[in-house]
């Protein structure tokens, strides 16, 4: 029988994009329970608040997510 064994070489690029895309997630930390909704948005403003997520993302900044982003334009206008 042959064992096959395992290229362990780790691409650093890769594994940086993959800790930035669960950088935001809220592990640990005390929410209300959030509930999911879908929604339809021009193709436009899609792109436009995925390339604003991807911006924050590369520059650390909050809201790293499209959701995010929504969430705080949604409680800005309903004031909350």
């Amino acid at each position: 029988m042959v064992i096959k064994k395992r290229n362990n070489t780790v691409d650093k690029l890769a594994a940086e994009d993959l800790a930035n895309e669960l950088a935001d997630r809220p592990y640990g930390q005390k929410q209300d329970s959030i509930a999911r909704a879908t929604i339809s948005l021009p193709a436009s403003v899609l792109f436009k608040l995925e390339d604003m997520a991807i911006k924050n993302k590369r520059e650390k900044n909050d809201l790293r997510s499209v959701s995010a982003i929504i969430r705080k334009c949604i409680k800005a206008y309903l004031d909350i």
